[in-house]
């Protein structure tokens, strides 16, 4: 299956992620907030605003989220393939090997800023 993305701006991207995060206790766990994603970005949201990520200028993918299951895949591809991801940083846990499927590889780790929490995972396309 293939998902079409459509370019959003600042705030709609905000709008979408900050309704998905409080409806989600796992996309509010594995996203950034809001406030944090930066203006500089460029923002992608399905038709239905229940998906959509973010590429930065350096091709880091930022905020990636889906209220539907099973649309994670589609959209990591899109944002590889077609909006120039290459790298990305997530928690430790279940995402690394997530991306890994995508050929990210890991490329560094630190440790989380909060104690006792997950390391935060550097990762590449090899």
């Amino acid at each position: 299956m293939s998902i079409t993305v459509h370019p959003a701006s600042h705030s709609e991207y905000i709008a979408a992620l900050d309704w998905a995060r409080s409806g989600s206790e796992r996309i509010a766990n594995a996203t950034s907030a809001p406030e944090e994603m930066p203006r500089s970005a460029n923002y992608y949201l399905t038709s239905d605003f229940q998906s959509g990520f973010g590429v930065e200028k350096d091709g880091t993918l930022i905020g990636l989220f889906s209220t539907v299951k099973g649309r994670g895949g589609d959209l990591v591809w899109a944002a590889v393939l077609h909006k120039g991801a290459d790298r990305l940083d997530c928690f430790d846990g279940f995402l690394p090997a997530y991306y890994k499927q995508f050929g990210f590889i890991e490329t560094e780790r630190a440790a989380n800023w909060t104690p006792g929490e997950p390391d935060v995972v550097f990762m590449a396309l090899r």
